[in-house]
């Protein structure tokens, strides 16, 4: 029988395919997604911590098996944290692998409250919720969500190395205090910035110094110090309380304040001389015009002077007459003077302006001041020979036509005068500062009348683009309204003794004062003008007073150095240490 070769080969096809169709092949393995349900639970809906609960644990979190097929030795757990009410848009993490729970220190929560916008002291609520997965991240299975809420707290602390400071000018650069600090806004790895702040105690740093620090910590000196007591209003010899306190700022705009220390500073009198000298005053930069202190006891570190200033030239600010110590600054018109710093260039026009300056702080500010010149000047007032209805014309100045004097015969018994323009009450002027004796001072537009204590006749002076002004009595000083060529300090309380002169510095807006400091032992002292004794001023009284012509000699009864100025037209004077 002829075999069929084609139904061979379909018969032995169908076997063929009969037999395959009996055996299972296997597939690529397939993963079981877990259970259904996968749940966190937190150990407390509100955690409360403080800093000494920084690496203890304040949160433990639990949550159930997701019974991954890799097991849970291979099962890998993030936990989410994100503010309430953000769906998770921002957030932060903590990873576990193999646990049921993961705990958080407070260092942990507290970084990451501060990483997501939480303020010291202010409570957040934080959404949490767990995300497990295979170690690959594959095969993801999310928890419910949970809330916790929590109370960042401060971290910062600082310390000083001691809190009670009697200061001496002798050893003014000797280091003094260590102020030290550590890392804020523990747990958080962002930028972090700095700033130690100090203020007056009682005033809740309502208006505090900031110093940017770029270490966590600063060394001062005596002198920094001694600033800083007299900056804040501190007065010699007594004992100032200054806070200080660190500001710590992230990268997320979040504040943390250090704890408060106090310090108890005992300031030296420093910088009992300021001086603005520079190509835009008028003495250039060999004589500085000197300030005054509006109010030595209460802010002894406040200096200023109305004063004319050369447009697009510059100043600086001194301290003793000297270069020793110096401030400047690239600001106009207003900034924080350093020391040794740059010249500050005079941005405004030629002209007046109010110059003030924290010599303890270094802020400073110029502030034009709008002149005039006037046709008339005059004194007016129940002291003077016209009463309060009839003016005293003074005289123009062919140097300056601001300036303004006169020899005035005048009544005294409390009674008083003023100055104005023109013979009308529009423009007047009268007191502002004055100085102890009232004989001399800095006024200001409708300011209060001026007494006069004694009945006699005066020099007086007035520039009415500054307010300055003076009376002095002309029958003990004939020659008032003279300016001397040469001032000097003479005596056995002076390095020349009775036979040489120390010479003093003759102001360059005003002529008749004149100012030095110097070293002085115990012993006398009298100023004398021209280097002779033809024409001389003494007194019985110390530190301060009126010197006559020919009076007694100044007692000084302590060795120190002092700053002395000297007005030859009233005869005042004062020596500070």
């Amino acid at each position: 029988m002829k075999k069929n070769s084609k139904n061979i080969v379909w018969i032995t096809t169908l076997i063929i395919g009969f037999a395959l169709s009996c055996t299972q092949i296997e597939n690529t393995p397939n993963f079981v997604n877990g259970k259904n349900s996968f749940t966190v639970t937190p150990s407390t809906a509100t955690v409360s911590a403080t800093a000494s609960d920084s690496l203890n644990t304040v949160l433990t979190l639990t949550w159930s098996d997701p019974k991954l097929s890799v097991g849970l030795a291979n099962t890998l757990f993030t936990v989410y944290l994100s503010p309430t009410g953000t769906s998770f848009s921002t957030f932060t993490t903590k990873t576990f692998t193999g646990s049921l729970s993961g705990i958080f220190t407070g260092k942990d929560l507290n970084g990451m409250a501060a990483k997501l916008g939480g303020q010291v002291g202010q409570s957040i609520t934080l959404d949490v919720k767990v995300i497990a997965s295979q170690n690959n991240n594959n095969s993801s299975i999310v928890s419910n969500v949970t809330q916790v809420a929590f109370s960042p707290y401060g971290d910062l602390s600082l310390s000083v190395t001691s809190v009670n400071k009697v200061l001496s000018a002798a050893n003014s650069s000797n280091p003094t205090d260590t102020l030290s600090w550590g890392k804020a806004f523990k747990g958080y790895s962002g930028v972090v910035t700095y700033q130690l702040q100090y203020a007056k105690s009682g005033t809740s740093f309502a208006s505090p110094t900031s110093v940017p620090a770029s270490s966590f910590s600063q060394v001062y000196t005596v002198v920094n110090l001694n600033n800083i007591a007299i900056g804040v209003g501190g007065a010699s010899g007594v004992a100032t309380q200054v806070d200080f306190r660190v500001l710590a700022t992230n990268e997320l705009g979040n504040t943390e304040y250090s704890n408060v220390v106090t310090l108890t500073i005992t300031p030296y009198a420093a910088n009992n001389s300021i001086d603005l000298i520079g190509d835009a005053t008028p003495g250039g930069w060999s004589t500085g015009t000197e300030m005054y202190r509006p109010d030595p006891v209460n802010n002894p570190a406040n200096w200023t002077i109305n004063i004319k200033l050369i447009g697009g030239n510059s100043v600086k600010f001194r301290a003793d007459q000297a270069w020793t110590t110096n401030w400047g600054s690239s600001n106009w018109p207003s900034g924080t003077a350093t020391q040794g710093g740059n010249n500050i260039a005079v941005g405004g026009a030629t002209g007046y302006y109010q110059v003030n300056f924290n010599a303890g702080t270094g802020a400073y500010t110029f502030t034009p001041i709008t002149t005039t010149t006037y046709t008339k000047v005059s004194v007016i007032g129940s002291a003077t020979p016209g009463g309060w209805g009839s003016d005293t014309e003074l005289t123009q100045s062919g140097a300056d036509p601001n300036v303004w004097t006169g020899t005035v015969a005048m009544t005294a018994g409390g009674n008083q005068f003023k100055f104005r323009a023109n013979d009308d009450w529009t423009v007047n002027w009268g007191t502002g500062y004055l100085s102890p004796t009232g004989l001399s001072g800095w006024s200001v537009q409708g300011g209060g009348n001026i007494n006069v204590s004694n009945a006699t006749t005066y020099f007086v002076y007035i520039n009415t683009a500054t307010g300055e002004f003076f009376f002095g009595d002309a029958t003990n000083n004939p020659n008032a309204g003279t300016p001397y060529t040469q001032m000097g300090v003479i005596g056995d309380a002076t390095a020349g003794g009775w036979g040489t002169d120390t010479f003093m510095i003759q102001n360059p807006s005003n002529p008749y004062k004149w100012s030095i400091k110097t070293p002085l032992v115990v012993g006398n002292a009298k100023f004398r003008a021209n280097a002779g004794w033809t024409t001389n001023w003494g007194s019985n009284t110390f530190p301060n007073g009126i010197g006559t012509q020919g009076g007694a000699n100044i007692a000084v009864g302590t060795a120190a150095t002092y700053a002395i100025s000297f007005n030859s037209a009233t005869g005042e004077y004062s020596f500070t240490n």
